[in-house]
């Protein structure tokens, strides 16, 4: 019995001195020159976050590469001066601490680090360099997917652009199979849709087979932006093209903006409009909300000033067998009826056909 007490109180004595090397350990002071820093309000430390948050926010997480645990966190305050080491031991905990964190502070990790891409290849990472570019190109990799997927899943139909002309509008391009396909109207053309990054900036290369006005038109490297999670922004140069992802079964209704009428008397050119009557595809191509002001003008001028708006309502004789009219969308927003309101103007165009 006497030596079973005395076992006992040796492990009570060793595992008292375990916890105090620990703590000894914790309250070591570190200095910032010393260790390579992550700023808390830097693209890095939001891209280290966005790997620790798969579980809690899917929509933000970076899913290519994992970190194997565990690893050691360094904390500064705003004046760069030591406050705490945390032995991380999985995402949730290292998310936690992350985002909790004071927004002037700032993070080291005691490198090296160990990562695991998505293809099982397992990464020793030595310094916030090499951390920052293996997050890159795990991002880049990602994008492409989603670019990819994007095209595949939905098509993408050709909007409106207020910068450019629009001479394919309401067109749109489907991916199937492996093969891209874009559909205008009554013309079904094929070629490629490949997205690639160029000095990290996400281009797509359009390849319709077509030695036509309209493969002249399509056929470039795009630079691409996302303006929302459905909408792509294609610019070469200061050409422009929009597309909108559209999955829903109903969304060849609505073409481009030229509307026909037939003519009152054969030969003459001149047919009933009705503006109302157009309002709801003017919106789906806008991809607006069809809440907001909606008038009509005879010209450019009119719209801009907001003066003689044609009554939408009511019968409008169209003055040319192919008439231009402007419509003015005006978006108040919050401020509402104050001089820094948005407005939208939109070219439609009016067509006299023969019925007969």
């Amino acid at each position: 019995m006497k030596l079973l007490k005395l076992s006992i109180l040796a492990l009570f004595i060793f595992l008292s001195s375990c916890s105090y090397d620990q703590d000894d350990n914790l309250s070591a002071t570190i200095d910032i020159d010393s260790v390579e820093v992550i700023r808390s309000d830097s693209d890095l430390y939001d891209n280290v976050k966005g790997i620790t948050n798969d579980e809690a926010r899917p929509d933000e997480s970076i899913a290519c590469i994992d970190f194997i645990y565990p690893l050691t966190l360094f904390i500064f305050d705003d004046s760069d001066v030591y406050v705490s080491t945390n032995f991380i031991l999985d995402d949730e905990q290292f998310s936690s601490i992350l985002g909790n964190l004071e927004i002037d502070y700032s993070t080291s990790i005691s490198f090296p680090i160990t990562g695991t891409l998505e293809s099982g290849e397992e990464i020793i990472i030595n310094t916030t360099e090499e951390l920052k570019v293996a997050i890159d190109n795990c991002l880049n990799e990602e994008i492409l997917m989603e670019c990819n997927t994007f095209i595949q899943n939905c098509p993408l139909k050709i909007g409106y652009s207020y910068n450019d002309e629009n001479p394919y509008l309401g067109g749109y391009f489907y991916q199937n199979y492996g093969f891209t396909s874009l559909n205008l109207e009554d013309e079904l053309l094929f070629g490629s849709w490949s997205p690639l990054f160029i000095e990290n900036e996400l281009h797509i290369n359009i390849s319709i087979i077509d030695d036509t006005e309209i493969g002249a038109f399509f056929n470039f490297d795009w630079k691409v932006t996302y303006l929302d999670e459905n909408t792509l922004q294609l610019t070469n140069q200061d050409r422009e093209l929009i597309l909108n992802r559209r999955c829903d079964l109903n969304f060849t209704d609505c073409g481009n903006f030229s509307f026909e009428e037939c003519e009152l008397e054969q030969g003459e050119g001149v047919s009933e409009f009705i503006f109302d009557d157009y309002s709801e595809c003017i919106f789906d191509t806008l991809e607006l909300d069809d809440e907001l002001p909606i008038l009509f003008y005879e010209t450019e001028d009119d719209a801009q000033l907001e003066i003689n708006p044609i009554v939408s309502s009511e019968v409008y004789l169209n003055s040319e067998e192919n008439q231009s009219i402007y419509v003015r969308i005006n978006d108040f927003g919050i401020e509402e009826d104050t001089e820094d309101d948005e407005f939208y103007i939109a070219i439609i165009n009016l067509q006299s056909i023969s019925c007969d």
